[in-house]
């Protein structure tokens, strides 16, 4: 409510005792400050903060000492508002316990995905009152994206914006919310009554299995789980390695994005990320020179390295090329091919690792 007449007298300089001329500035600047008086007597706050702001255009369109007084008296009115204004989320933001909750950047701009929402009210003492009619500027604060910038409050003090799309959907959003009043060119914006949601990334948990095999059946423990793991964990994951074989038909599933295939994997919410590494050795080749054969054979490996979301998305893959053993048999050749994938993937994963964070990063 504005104050007293007797202590808006006593804040009022002499020099506005006296009425300046019809038509000028400084009447100008008196007949809103009556009408934002009247608009917050009549509980019409938001009409009342734009008389205000429109003082201070009006000032800044025309200084001089008298304007100043004026300016004086409407950033006054202002800062008094902004004391008594708080943003509160909307209901679906808020958890049983009254805290507020955070978002999944992932889900940000998604159907299902949690959308800024606010309320605007104005406090007294005991009691507060919704404000409508207000314009709630939201912004990306961390992150950015495409959304709705401002919306107005509805009758019961409610703006909600829509999200279009975020630039990084593996990394931490922040938007804002804030009253942003705007008049004769003029912004003005309570900085201190603001809300900021917040929008977590997906836990930073993978798991790591591998498939091996060759045309003599299943390869013995994998050798390229270590390694993967390893330069991962050097990446700053939180690294779970599956040392038990897993099903080959349920792995391949799961490799080519199966959800039900990673959800019996344990790739789940909890631990939303899997890399498997899928090695496939051909049968191996006695080396023949002249019509004369050597007890010298050779076996090509085919190696993948690939990372999955749990929604079977693929995040990064990545072919290791070039791949072969050589031993005295078709048994040893093969092993021999098992071991070298073991010795390529950690350094060609490690030389792709900001790709493959940067592509985590984008979501």
């Amino acid at each position: 409510m504005r104050l007293p007449c007797i202590v808006l007298c006593l804040l009022i300089p002499v020099s506005l005792v006296a009425a300046p001329p019809a038509g000028s500035p400084l009447a100008e600047m008196d007949s809103y400050l009556s009408k934002a008086g009247d608009a917050e007597d009549s509980n019409q706050l938001s009409e009342a903060i734009r008389s205000y702001v429109t003082v201070l255009a009006l000032a800044e369109e025309s200084p001089s000492s008298d304007a100043k007084s004026r300016t004086d008296a409407a950033q006054a009115a202002l800062s008094r508002i902004g004391t008594s204004l708080s943003l509160e989320p909307g209901s679906e933001w808020v958890a049983p316990n009254g805290s507020q909750i955070a978002g999944g950047a992932r889900n940000l701009g998604k159907d299902g995905g949690l959308s800024p929402s606010v309320y605007l009210y104005q406090s007294f003492g005991s009691g507060k009152s919704p404000v409508a009619d207000a314009p709630i500027f939201f912004q990306f604060v961390k992150n950015a994206g495409s959304l709705v910038s401002f919306v107005t409050t509805d009758t019961y003090g409610k703006a909600n914006t829509t999200v279009a799309s975020v630039d990084q959907a593996g990394s931490e959003a922040l938007i804002r919310a804030c009253p942003v009043f705007k008049a004769r060119g003029k912004s003005y914006m309570f900085q201190s009554v603001y809300r900021d949601f917040a929008y977590l990334p997906p836990a930073n948990i993978i798991k790591v299995m591998a498939l091996e095999s060759s045309e003599l059946g299943p390869g013995g423990k994998a050798s390229t789980v270590d390694p993967v793991a390893s330069a991962l964990k050097e990446a700053g994951f939180e690294v779970q390695i599956e040392e038990a074989r897993p099903d080959d038909a349920n792995f391949r599933k799961a490799y080519a994005g199966d959800v039900k295939a990673l959800a019996a994997l344990g790739i789940d919410a909890s631990a939303p990320y899997a890399a498997f590494v899928l090695v496939d050795v051909a049968g191996a080749k006695q080396m023949e020179l002249n019509g004369k054969k050597y007890n010298i054979f050779t076996a090509a490996a085919t190696v993948n390295i690939r990372l999955l979301r749990s929604d079977g998305s693929v995040a990064f893959s990545l072919p290791v090329d070039g791949v072969k053993g050589q031993g005295a048999s078709s048994e040893a050749a093969v092993q021999d091919a098992f071991k070298r994938a073991g010795d390529s993937v950690g350094p060609e994963l490690r030389r792709r690792m900001q790709d493959l964070q940067d592509a985590l990063a984008k979501g």
